[in-house]
């Protein structure tokens, strides 16, 4: 079996698949993730914002009261812790720690308000206290509930605790319980704003999901369906290939198919002038010895004589038959169709059956209707066939009956040849009507013949519209069927077939 190559030709453009790199990466991406993503960029900007503007208060409140004075001590205190926190919150954020940065500003901001509360005057230490509530409101901003309200805890011990062991001072005036009132509030707020904003950080996040789950899908149902059309395109490309091998195959064949045609054709009328000359002179040695002036062939040629003249019969019968094969074959065989009656035919092809049958025990009969329908066929390929299968039938009998009995139709007369000969297998029945083959009983009994009377036979029945097939049972005989057209006279009560005189008709 030919292997077909499925690798593109060269002159073929190449198909390539689409990269597996085309597929996006849609990373696992929680909602605690995305809000320490905004958290650690805003605590980045806020560190060097609040280191600078802790210069700035400082500087405001030293304004304020008019000098530093004994609180020299308490300003410096205040810039270092709010130094310090600031860059242990930037070298916490670069090792990734934000939780620890977190809590390293907020802390620093809360002791650092503290500290500013020792300041021994009494505009600061009214003021002051109000920065917690800044101080609350950035915790909000950057922590979870939980770890707010404990900066809260801290926030209120610091900025009571700091100032009285400073000064010994217990610092609580209204000023101050306003403020940690109002942190309070702030750091309540704060955690309704931080559960709002887990809630709109969630459903961003589960519209993010579902948007790259989408885009995902989209993407691989892109690429199965760029793969199919490539592979479509490459089994079109391939199939265009075949088609055109195939033509080129089937051209080839018509050629070839002529050139034996007229192969045969050339042949067979070579081979029939001398085989005719054979015949003819061992037919006049045999029964004109007038021709010889009376002598007479002798009694031990004579038996070697006819065994030349019937080989020569036969074998003028197989040249005669491939040469039609090979007229069908090339579309030349010309058929003459016109209404046929049967009679005729039905008594010169038993008159020849006789001598088919020879010295066999076999009986020919017939079983026919009187009248006969009439036909549309060509009345002597017709008779070649019938003769055909009287043939075959007294070839494969050797006791028994050959019968040829006839059905009318409406439309159509079927003629049956039956014999009580070897039979069919039924495996066989469809083979027997190929040239050149013959069932297994006749290979068996080594039986004379080509094997071409019966796919002649069905060559021409399909000339004439007609058909030919076969019933048999090994071992108990076989019958062969004949279909033609009916043919009904002008002027009859039933329906009649017009037909033309003589036409060719193409090869099948």
């Amino acid at each position: 079996m030919t292997e077909l190559a499925m690798a593109p030709t060269p002159s073929s453009p190449e198909i390539t698949a689409p990269e597996a790199t085309d597929v996006p990466i849609v990373a696992e991406y929680s909602q605690s993730q995305f809000v320490e993503e905004v958290r650690t960029e805003r605590l980045s900007l806020l560190w060097k914002a609040t280191l600078a503007f802790a210069f700035v208060v400082i500087w405001v409140v030293v304004v304020i009261t008019q000098g530093v004075g004994d609180s020299a001590a308490t300003i410096i205190v205040a810039v270092s812790t709010i130094l310090v926190s600031s860059l242990l919150t930037s070298q916490l954020l670069k090792t990734g720690r934000y939780e620890w940065a977190t809590y390293s500003y907020i802390v620093g901001l809360i002791f650092t308000v503290a500290i500013m509360m020792v300041f021994d005057n009494k505009d600061t230490r009214t003021l002051v206290p109000f920065l917690g509530i800044l101080v609350i409101f950035i915790a909000g901003t950057l922590m979870s509930v939980q770890a707010l309200f404990l900066m809260l805890t801290l926030c209120f011990v610091a900025m009571l605790g700091i100032p009285y062991v400073a000064t010994g001072d217990f610092v609580m005036n209204n000023g101050v319980g306003f403020a940690l009132t109002l942190m309070t509030l702030t750091a309540l707020i704060s955690a309704q704003t931080s559960g709002e904003l887990y809630g709109i950080a969630e459903w961003a996040l589960g519209s993010y999901r579902k948007e790259r789950e989408t885009a995902v899908k989209l993407h691989e149902s892109r690429l199965a369906v760029e793969k199919s059309l490539l592979k479509q395109q490459s089994l079109t490309m391939q199939l265009r290939h075949l088609n055109a091998d195939l033509d080129k195959a089937r051209e080839a064949a018509e050629i070839a198919k002529q050139f034996r045609g007229q192969f045969l054709a050339n042949m067979s009328h070579e081979l029939r002038t001398p085989l005719n000359a054979i015949i003819g002179f061992s037919d006049t040695m045999l029964n004109f010895p007038l021709m010889y002036e009376g002598v007479e062939l002798p009694g031990e040629y004579r038996k070697d004589m006819n065994q030349i003249y019937t080989s020569g019969k036969h074998l003028l019968s197989i040249i005669n038959d491939i040469l039609d094969l090979s007229k069908i074959d090339a579309g030349r065989l010309e058929v003459e169709i016109q209404p046929v009656e049967l009679e005729p035919i039905f008594k010169g092809v038993l008159s020849t059956a006789v001598g088919l049958v020879g010295g066999k025990t076999v009986k020919l009969m017939r079983n026919t209707p009187d009248p006969l329908p009439m036909v549309v066929a060509d009345p002597i390929r017709f008779r070649q066939v019938l003769l055909n299968l009287y043939s075959n039938a007294a070839k494969f009998t050797d006791e028994g009956s050959i019968t040829l009995s006839l059905e009318a139709e409406p439309n159509r007369v079927i003629i049956a040849v039956t014999d009580t000969g070897a039979g069919i297998a039924k495996h066989q029945q469809d083979l027997v009507f190929e040239a050149f083959q013959q069932g297994e009983s006749g290979r068996k009994q080594q039986r004379q013949g080509a094997g071409l009377g019966l796919a002649i036979s069905r060559q021409l029945l399909n000339l004439m519209d007609g058909a030919i097939w076969v019933e048999s049972e090994l071992g108990k005989g076989s019958t062969f069927y004949v279909a033609l057209p009916r043919y009904y006279p002008p002027g009859s009560d039933a329906e009649w077939v017009e037909v033309e005189t003589t036409q060719t008709q193409p090869a099948q």
